[in-house]
């Protein structure tokens, strides 16, 4: 794990970016607190239809409620 002081941060940020990416615990340090480099996940690009088949959706889904009638009215 590296623990290290923002100031010194500034001087080794490549190095550290490069350890967290790693999946070392990179912590930087302050008087008002701490915060942890975390790597983001890669985002996957979105596929329209790709859950095509994977459920069904029943007859009447978007048919108005039972329960609801009495607010119609």
């Amino acid at each position: 794990m590296h623990e290290i002081d923002v100031a010194h941060a500034a001087e080794k940020l490549k190095a550290l970016l490069e350890a967290a990416l790693k999946g070392e615990r990179v912590v930087i340090t302050e008087d008002a607190g701490s915060v942890e480099l975390v790597p983001l996940k890669p985002h996957r690009k979105r596929v329209f239809g790709s859950a095509r088949g994977v459920f069904d959706i029943p007859e009447g889904f978007d048919a108005p409620l039972a329960d609801l009638d009495e607010y119609r009215a």
